[in-house]
C-alpha cells in the first residue's frame, strides 16, 4: 500500500499476548468478544469471533516473510486454502506471470461454483513487502486482513443468501518490487484480476488492508470511494455506533488493491488504517504486538453489517 493514490494449538507466547489484552477502546453495540480468558484454539462460535481472527493472524505471522514466490508465500496459500475448504468454500488458485517472468498466484473462494461471477468481492493482499528484513512478518500489513477474511469465511455460510453473493479474493503482488510503489510497480494481483474478468465485474468490492491494530484509525480514501459506498460507510458507522474519530475519511486517494476495480467502474471501499501514524509501517515493528482481538472483532462487525446492506440492495 502506498499513499497517493479446525483447531490449532498455539504456543504459550500467543496465549500470554492474548491475556495481556489491548487498549482498544472500541465502541459498538455489535457483539463483542467475552472478557473471559481467551482460548488458544479456534472456537466454533455462531458469530464472528475476534479471538479466532487473532489466532489466524498469529499463525500466518509464524510463517515469516511471505513475499511473492517464496516458500513462505506457498505455505500461506496452503494455510488459507485449508481453512477456507474446512468452512465449505470452493477454492481456486489463479496463477499469472509478469513480463519479467515472475509468477504470482491469487487465491479465490466462492460458495458454490467457482466460475460464476458474484456481485460482491471482499479482498485483501497477502504478500509482504520484500527487503524489510528476516524478522518482518507483516502482522497488520497483510496478515490482519487475511485473518479477518478467514473468520468471515467461517461465519458467512450461516446466511446462504449472503455467502452466495460473495467472492473472497486474496491478492498477490500488491507490494511493489522497488521500495516505493508506482502506477507501473505494484497492485499486480488486482490489476490482473480486473483484466481477467473482462466485462464480468462485480458490482461492489470491499478491500481490507491493515485492519487489526489496537487503537486503529480507519481512514477510507475519499477520492477513490463512490458516493454510494461512502453513504453505506457512514450508515454502518451510525448503525454500530462506532467512533467517528476512529472511523473517518482521508481527503485524498490511496494506491491500493481497490483502485483497479474503482477505475473499471466498480463501487469500492478500501478499509485501511491511517498508516502514517507511528513508524511501524514496512518495518519489523509490524508484528503481533500491534494486533488486537477487539480491533479484529470491530472490523468483522463492520464488514458483516456492510455486506448485509449491500446484499439487500442487489
Amino acid at each position: 500500500m502506498h499513499r497517493s493514490k479446525i483447531t490449532h494449538t498455539l504456543p504459550l507466547l500467543l496465549a500470554s499476548l492474548m491475556l495481556a489484552g489491548c487498549s482498544d477502546n472500541s465502541t459498538s453495540k455489535a457483539p463483542a468478544p467475552p472478557k473471559t480468558q481467551p482460548a488458544a484454539e479456534l472456537q466454533a462460535t455462531p458469530d464472528f469471533y475476534g479471538q479466532n481472527a487473532y489466532i489466524h493472524c498469529a499463525n500466518i505471522c509464524a510463517i515469516g516473510p511471505r513475499h511473492t514466490g517464496t516458500p513462505g508465500y506457498a505455505t500461506q496459500l496452503a494455510y488459507l486454502s485449508k481453512h477456507l475448504k474446512a468452512a465449505g468454500w470452493t477454492v481456486t488458485e489463479r496463477a499469472f506471470s509478469l513480463s519479467n517472468g515472475v509468477r504470482m498466484v491469487n487465491l479465490h473462494a466462492t460458495w458454490g461454483e467457482a466460475d460464476t461471477t458474484r456481485p460482491i468481492v471482499v479482498s485483501c493482499h497477502i504478500d509482504t513487502k520484500q527487503g524489510v528484513g528476516s524478522a518482518f512478518v507483516g502482522a497488520d500489513d497483510g496478515a490482519s486482513a487475511a485473518a479477518a477474511m478467514l473468520e468471515l469465511a467461517r461465519v458467512l455460510p450461516a446466511s446462504a443468501e449472503k455467502a452466495a453473493a460473495v467472492e473472497l479474493v486474496f491478492f498477490d503482488g500488491e507490494e511493489s518490487f522497488a521500495w516505493k510503489m508506482t502506477e507501473q510497480d505494484g497492485l499486480y494481483g488486482s490489476r490482473y484480476d480486473v483484466m481477467r474478468r473482462g466485462d464480468a465485474l462485480p458490482r461492489y468490492l470491499i478491500n481490507l488492508d491493515m485492519v487489526g491494530a489496537r487503537n486503529k484509525t480507519i481512514a477510507i480514501p475519499l477520492l477513490d470511494t463512490s458516493e454510494e459506498m461512502l453513504a453505506e460507510y457512514e450508515a454502518v458507522i451510525s448503525e454500530l455506533q462506532l467512533s467517528e474519530r476512529r472511523w473517518n475519511v482521508h481527503p485524498g486517494g490511496y494506491m491500493d488493491d481497490h483502485l483497479p476495480f474503482e477505475n473499471a467502474g466498480v463501487a469500492t471501499i478500501n478499509l485501511i488504517c491511517d498508516f502514517t501514524k507511528g513508524n511501524w509501517w514496512h518495518t519489523e515493528r509490524d508484528n503481533m504486538e500491534r494486533i488486537c482481538p477487539q480491533s479484529l472483532q470491530e472490523t468483522g462487525n463492520f464488514v458483516q453489517a456492510l455486506l448485509k446492506r449491500l446484499v439487500n440492495k442487489l
